[in-house]
């Protein structure tokens, strides 16, 4: 049989799926307990194989119970690491950008949505790329902290480090998208 920790290393479930499917066993092997096998007409054997049925399910049950604690641990371990993430990705300079150009730069790096800086063609558009998509990018950079192991200090760091060498190069690459942004947002800003 497999260990707890064997199921979830193997597994994607999460720690709710293996206590559900510990309690399904548990009651399984409850409907099972509550037989009365005195009372049906069943041979030794076959009241033994139920028996046997249920000790099984019992210790499949707590195998499936203690891998619950087990990835309710990693799941309590990995959010107070991305929450550290976020925390020192939200200090850093990739939370100060704040022009147009290092934005999309940023997301044109980084992010999952990089084409979406491309989509841009009102100012919603706009202000969706510069807000929700760049802080998704920075999501995106400290989900990326979380799977560093040790200290996330130095990551990130690299990380600006990257992202300043290949600046220059963004800047021209996407020249035409900020300039198409720019002139979205000015507009916008005339008509007020």
């Amino acid at each position: 049989m497999r260990t707890a920790q064997k199921i979830v290393d193997q597994s994607y479930y999460n720690a709710k799926d293996h206590k559900d499917k510990g309690l399904s066993i548990k009651r399984a092997r409850t409907t099972l307990a509550k037989l009365n096998l005195d009372e049906l007409d069943m041979s030794a054997k076959d009241q033994a194989t139920i028996k046997a049925a249920i000790a099984t399910l019992d210790q499949v049950a707590e195998t499936f119970m203690k891998a619950h604690r087990i990835k309710a641990k990693q799941e309590k371990l990995r959010d107070e690491r991305l929450a550290a993430a976020k925390k020192l990705v939200l200090a850093s300079d990739f939370a100060k950008l704040s022009s147009v150009k290092d934005k999309v730069a940023l997301i044109a790096m980084e992010c999952f949505y990089r084409n979406e800086i491309h989509n841009v063609k009102t100012v919603f558009d706009a202000k969706y790329v510069l807000g929700h998509v760049f802080n998704t990018t920075l999501n995106e950079i400290s989900y990326s902290l979380t799977k560093q192991i040790g200290d996330m200090n130095e990551p990130l760091e690299n990380a600006w480090k990257k992202f300043q060498e290949k600046l220059p190069e963004l800047y021209v690459k996407h020249a035409v998208v900020v300039a198409n942004i720019e002139n979205i947002l000015a507009t916008e800003t005339k008509k007020i």
